[in-house]
């Protein structure tokens, strides 16, 4: 018997989702073993950049040069879509302020870089103090601290106008109308020694499969790691972020991680800088 696969994601709705079938054991692995881990995406990064303990680790499009020289990225099981982008939110009225501090899900999140491309072409880095929390502290700071400013992920989107908070600018919106593409956040990526992206990525098609089979059950698991998410706010996020593009990214999901990958070295910073 094998030693299983280190497979780290999201606790988030749509990656326990997309992975339900293997986690509960539900697809023919053919002998392959999984032992799941649920982390922030933020600290997915970082030890994906670590290039520990992960071999099957979901990741920000945006890390991926980083990580690039240990893993390959897989044609699906990731987060890639229109109208799926970071919210770029304040708390009260006004509009968006250059000068003042920004919150951020992490330097190594695609919600960051997409933040740097909308601030083109005066990068946010030269003029603005950013700093970066976990998004759910994120969010929790964003609504207590009047005139707050930050970039906000995953389910939030959902709840801002109810928290009273403003949206300044879709950033996904950005960069669907500067650029034709779809937005790439999410990807899942494997360890190159493993050499079995064919076998994994057709698990994860298998596994996405039996969850829409099989939608009551995989629910249940979601709901186990959703943490306060109403059982509307998780089916929506479900529905919004697990589409086509999680099966196979597709000619047209290919083309928009292309794009994005190439843009990112456009405006990518000097290695430690993080402001």
């Amino acid at each position: 018997m094998t030693n299983p696969l280190r497979l780290g994601i999201s606790p988030c709705p749509n990656d326990v989702f997309i992975f339900s079938g293997l986690i509960l054991g539900r697809v023919d692995t053919g002998g392959l073993r999984f032992h799941v881990g649920y982390e922030d995406v933020e600290t997915l990064n970082q030890r994906a950049q670590a290039g520990e303990p992960y071999d099957v680790v979901k990741i920000s499009y945006a890390n991926y040069a980083r990580c690039a020289p240990a893993y390959d990225l897989l044609d699906g099981g990731g987060a890639l879509g229109r109208g799926v982008g970071p919210l770029l939110l304040r708390n009260g009225e006004g509009a968006f302020d250059p000068e003042r501090e920004i919150l951020v899900p992490g330097a190594s999140t695609t919600a960051n870089f997409l933040l740097d491309y909308f601030a083109q072409p005066c990068p946010l880095p030269q003029q603005q103090r950013k700093r970066f929390l976990p998004f759910d502290r994120l969010y929790d700071e964003l609504r207590r601290t009047p005139g707050a400013q930050g970039v906000v992920i995953h389910e939030k989107r959902f709840t801002f106008a109810r928290d009273g908070l403003t949206l300044l600018q879709d950033l996904g919106e950005h960069w669907e109308a500067a650029t034709g593409f779809a937005i790439p956040l999410g990807a899942i990526v494997a360890r190159r020694a493993l050499a079995l992206n064919k076998t994994l990525e057709h698990l994860i098609r298998q596994s996405l499969a039996w969850a829409e089979a099989h939608r009551t059950d995989a629910l249940v698991l979601c709901r186990e790691h959703a943490q306060d998410l109403s059982d509307e706010v998780m089916t929506a996020h479900i529905a919004l972020y697990v589409n086509d593009y999680s099966r196979d990214l597709g000619e047209d999901g290919r083309a928009a991680v292309a794009y994005f990958l190439e843009q990112q070295k456009v405006l990518v910073r000097p290695e430690g800088d993080t402001r």
